[in-house]
């Protein structure tokens, strides 16, 4: 039973397929007989009486009719590029749409541009802005002051652009250069608070608005005093009554759970005792006393530094504390105070977030609340985030950060250390509930005191800014900026419209004409189209200019039959609509069919059957040249290899290796015959009439490269002679190798050499004797080059210091009683026998007295044992063999060495080994590998595969591998590569914290972490292996990368070289210098 056709209608048949080229061949043929082309000729040839398609998977290049695949099919259909890709995807072409970058009203905040690391800038300067009585201060500010003082000008701008302008981010980067900040630098945000509100304090004071010249003073400075107490006659010291500044309370957070702890912690109560008593002025003595810090006053905002970071002397770096934290959502600071109050109720409206592991890297965000309406805003650079009324976020476990939605039962009372020491302060029972919330990142914590109690700002008549309040020369720049935001909008929008219906509008043209475009095969009002044109045309955006119908032209300005796969039949209709809008051409109808074409195609056609059955008449003789039959009468030589190509070539179009001509191989460079024994010189003798038809149908296309050779024809003298001496040579070297290896059957066998005491011996190379084997073994084609001079080898051996030796014996192998030598193809010395070195002497010119001798001896006593007792010295003479077989049990423990003439030099070869060493040990970017051991102990196989001699060119996996004892994992490293540095890759690999790391090579296990891998002599390939000892817990890779990164970051610049670090402006000097 016959399975089903699986042939896609569409696929194109083969050139040669007669089934399918049969009713055109056998047209063309009738055309050629008679001469006459009929009207049904040229429906046939030029495809027009295939049926219209109708929902094809593709447009047929075979079928002119066919239209399918021009347009996506379906209603929605739609491609990657072009006219008909998705309306998205067009729009996008336009570039971006700057309404997206519009807010939705003022009342939604806006964010800051990012130029690169300036996150922590951002986050303070929208904590600033956000708080409306700095902000009023900031807008009520002169223009005068602003004009002197570029800082607070470029200040009101970004403020003024960030309460009233319609971008949804504002560009930060005029400010951040006003301050000469380093945009790719990151930095930490309590430090650029600290310097900012110190350089804005010092430019406001040239302000006449009183509000505005203290405001940084009014709203977040207060005061402490620190208090030093005599146990003994209860006095306080001098000091203790100076009050101190703060712009905000730096809190401990180690150790701590929230912030009411880490208050008492900071207002808690230090004894000075023993080595570190105080000297009390009154008592004239060192005395024990007590230290603490006293709240004097609290300004309308306070800010609470969490010291996230704490400085590791070892490493002389920071680490942050990733412990959870929690605050209150409202805090009572009044019972802190030194003096008592209960109007001291703050509420929490800003926290800054730092987002990452390390102290100089990481990203700032911060959460702030809305004064007018309560709400939550999450500020992260450029995208601002509604959070609802939570500080993180309505739903819980959008981040890490979560509120403690739970309500706190118990009273808000607590203890406090007012005064000299710890006291419970008793405070009126309340139902109230705090509600508290927690994070892992929080880094600052602002608290703005509750309007009702806060009057320290509102006299000085700093209200919430409207547009009306605005600098008016801001305000004019705000609108002009705003109203040039909206013309862009409206511009993009207009051109967008206009783009998408050009588009709709050509896709409807596109359709329109493919409608009316597919004609009958009977229908004969039609024209003809280039292919390529029209499938362009209906897939581009933005159509060609002009219709081309010149690719479809023959050279007579007609319609070949050639060219039916690239063109298509159109209606008159259809291309009365395309020539009238683009025009072009030219006009191809179907009287424009090109008859000389058809008849010249005719010909062609009936030429190549010709050839076809001619070349299947001489296949025979052919066959019959290749098999070795001579014919009779006259031959001609051709190129063996060439006629078998010949006879195999199915398609004459193919590149075939028959291109070249039949006699092409056999010329030689002179133009004469090459003799047969000439590489591709291979012939056979072809009859003359396959001959002659061979050079008729070649020699249109190779005539230069075609010479008859007759049968009888004589080979090149020249070049005959020249292969005749190069086939001398060979031969002779053939006839050397051969009587070589006959002489030194063992050398060449490789066979260990059977060594006995007292026996003379020579030396060698092993690498020349390596070379030599492979130069006298090759045959045939596989020719190496002679090996170097046996001479210049044995004098490169002796150092020209001592005249000694450079190399050493390869060691030597005693077992069951033979002793034979280690064998290497690379390095020492070999031993051969007196007989072979007599043999190379006279082969490779060297004279005998120059080779090295050598000598199979044993240890000292061991030599004294079987030379003293005349029985060794009997066996010794008549036996060898049998003396070392006797004296086995004696020698046990003695081991055979070869003594040279002259010695080893020492003291060359270990300069040259150092030297070796130490470069091999300066290695880069090499590969070792890592087993993991499971088990209790790694395989033999591991433990001693780094134990031997280590190959430089050994092949690694570049893969992890599991076994069933662990796994294998290969790891770049290089000789400077520390031991620490490679335990982080096998952390980051394999995931075992580097304190559980038994990191082993074979039996040794590697410690000091600050050594170098060529200090512990770890080379590339080395197999290591290592045991988790698991009595550490597992953490992330993170934090320990980040403190290693840290260890190599030059020391900490800071705000060095800004103006945030000038104790005085720049612009404030250059007013003193004016004013004076």
């Amino acid at each position: 039973m016959s399975g089903h056709n699986t042939r896609n209608k569409n696929k194109r048949p083969r050139a040669n397929d007669e089934s399918s080229a049969g009713p055109s061949r056998a047209v063309l043929k009738r055309i050629h007989s008679t001469g006459a082309v009929t009207a049904d000729d040229i429906r046939q040839l030029y495809n027009v009486c295939k049926p219209v398609c109708q929902g094809c998977h593709g447009n047929t290049k075979d079928s002119p009719n066919c239209f399918c695949g021009l347009v996506p099919a379906g209603t929605g259909g739609a491609r990657k590029t072009g006219l008909w890709q998705k309306l998205t995807e067009h729009v996008r072409g336009l570039g971006p749409d700057p309404s997206s970058d519009l807010r939705e009203s003022t009342e939604t905040p806006a964010g800051l541009t990012n130029l690169g690391a300036t996150c922590y800038a951002n986050s303070i300067l929208q904590c600033l802005y956000m708080n409306t009585s700095f902000r009023s201060g900031i807008f009520s500010l002169e223009p005068d002051t602003l004009e002197k003082h570029p800082v607070l000008d470029q200040l009101a701008r970004l403020f003024v652009q960030l309460h009233s302008s319609k971008m949804a981010f504002i560009d930060s980067a005029p400010f951040i250069k006003t301050l000469e900040l380093d945009n790719g630098v990151q930095q930490d945000s309590h430090e650029f608070l600290t310097l900012f509100l110190s350089l804005l304090e010092r430019s406001l004071s040239h302000s006449k608005v009183p509000g505005a010249k203290a405001i940084v003073q009014h709203l977040f400075r207060g005061s402490v005093s620190h208090v030093t107490r005599c146990s003994s006659c209860g006095r306080d010291s001098e000091a203790s009554s100076k009050m101190e500044d703060f712009y905000e309370l730096e809190l401990n957070i180690k150790g701590l759970n929230n912030l009411e702890e880490s208050l008492d912690d900071y207002l808690s109560v230090e004894a000075l005792n023993g080595d570190n008593q105080y000297s009390c002025e009154s008592c004239q003595k060192r005395v024990d006393a007590t230290r603490c810090i006293k709240l004097r006053s609290l300004p309308p905002v306070v800010n609470f530094q969490l010291k996230r970071y704490v400085f590791l002397p070892k490493t002389t770096t920071k680490k942050k504390i990733s412990s959870s934290f929690s605050f209150p959502g409202q805090l009572d600071m009044g019972k802190r105070l030194s003096d008592p109050s209960s109007n001291y109720t703050y509420d929490l409206t800003a926290i800054l977030i730092h987002k990452g592991s390390a102290a100089n890297s990481g990203h700032y965000v911060a959460h702030i609340k809305d004064e007018s309406n309560g709400q939550w805003w999450e500020f992260d650079d450029e995208c601002v985030s509604k959070l609802g009324c939570h500080p993180f976020g309505e739903k819980p476990g959008k981040s890490s950060d979560k509120a403690d939605q739970k309500s706190q039962g118990t009273s808000t009372e607590g203890s406090t250390a007012n005064g000299n020491n710890r006291s419970n302060h008793q405070g009126a029972p309340t139902s109230a509930v705090v509600e508290m919330f927690s994070s892992t990142d929080a880094y600052m914590l602002m608290y703005k005191r509750s309007s009702k109690y806060d009057n320290g700002v509102e006299s000085n008549n700093i209200v919430e800014a409207n547009n009306s309040s605005l600098p008016h020369h801001l305000l004019d720049e705000i609108d002009a900026l705003n109203a040039s935001c909206v013309k862009e909008c409206e511009e993009y929008k207009s051109k967008k419209d206009s783009f998408l219906a050009s588009v709709t509008e050509r896709r409807q043209e596109v359709k329109s004409v493919l409608t009316e475009a597919p004609v009958t095969p009977d229908d004969d009002s039609y024209f003809w189209i280039s292919a390529d044109w029209l499938r362009q045309w209906a897939d581009s955006a933005t159509p060609p200019s002009s219709i081309d119908n010149s690719p479809i032209q023959c050279e007579h300005g007609k319609v070949p039959a050639s060219k039916v796969t690239s063109m298509k039949r159109l209606s008159a209709k259809a291309w009365e609509k395309l020539l009238l809008k683009y025009g072009g051409g030219p006009t191809l109808s179907k009287d424009d069919v090109c008859m000389e074409c058809l008849k010249d195609g005719a010909k062609t056609a009936v030429s190549a059957d010709v050839y076809r059955d001619r070349k299947a008449a001489f296949k025979s003789l052919a066959e019959a040249a290749l098999a070795g039959s001579i014919p009779e009468g006259p031959c001609n030589f051709v190129s063996k290899a060439w006629l078998t190509h010949w006879l195999r070539r199915k398609n004459v179009d193919a590149n075939s290796d028959a291109d070249n001509g039949p006699t092409s191989a056999l010329r030689c460079s002179h133009g004469s015959l090459l003799p047969e024994h000439a590489p591709g010189a291979k012939r056979v003798s072809v009859p003359e009439s396959l001959w002659m038809f061979l050079y008729e149908t070649n020699s249109a296309k190779k005539g230069d490269d075609i010479v008859t050779f007759p049968s009888d024809c004589q080979p090149c003298e020249l070049c005959d002679q020249k292969l005749s001496v190069v086939a001398s040579v060979e031969d002779n070297l053939r006839a050397m190798k051969q009587k070589q290896r006959q002489r030194h059957e063992k050398l060449v066998s490789g066979k260990g050499l059977a060594l006995h005491p007292g026996q003379k011996y020579y030396l060698v190379p092993s690498s020349w004797l390596s070379e030599w084997r492979a130069y006298i073994t090759a045959t045939g084609k596989k020719l190496l080059p002679e090996p170097q001079s046996l001479e210049a080898a044995i004098h490169s051996l002796k150092c020209e210091k001592h005249s000694r030796l450079l190399q050493r014996p390869l060691d030597l192998v005693c077992k069951r009683g033979s002793i034979t030598q280690k064998t290497s193809n690379t390095d020492g010395l070999s031993i051969i026998s007196e007989s072979d070195w007599k043999a190379f002497s006279e082969e490779w010119n060297v004279a005998h007295a120059n080779g090295i001798c050598a000598e199979i001896v044993f240890s000292k006593s061991s030599q004294d044992k079987l030379h003293d007792s005349p029985e060794a010295r009997v066996i010794l003479d008549e036996d060898p063999d049998q003396s070392i077989n006797d004296a086995n049990g004696d020698l046990e423990d003695s081991r055979p060495n070869v003594i040279t003439d002259p010695e080893v030099c020492e003291e060359c070869i270990g300069e040259i080994e150092s030297c070796a060493l130490v470069e091999r040990l300066n290695y880069q970017n090499e590969d070792i590998q890592v087993y993991l051991v499971r088990g209790k102990e790694a395989p033999k196989s591991i433990r001693e595969a780094s134990l031997a001699v280590p190959v430089t060119d050994r092949r690694t996996s570049k893969r992890s591998r599991r076994t069933t004892t662990g796994n294998l994992i290969s790891l770049k490293v290089s000789g400077s590569t520390t031991v620490y540095q490679l335990k982080l890759m096998i952390w980051e690999s394999l995931g075992i914290v580097k304190e559980n790391q038994k990191l082993h090579k074979g039996p040794l296990e590697i410690e000091d972490d600050f050594a170098t891998l060529a200090d512990k002599g770890i080379f590339p390939g080395d197999v290591l292996w290592v045991k988790d000892s698991e009595m550490f817990e597992n953490r992330d890779i993170a934090d320990e990368i980040s403190g290693q990164k840290s260890d190599v970051l030059p020391a900490e610049e800071g705000f060095r070289g800004t103006l945030l670090t000038s104790s005085v402006s720049t612009q404030l000097c250059q007013d003193i210098v004016l004013s004076e």
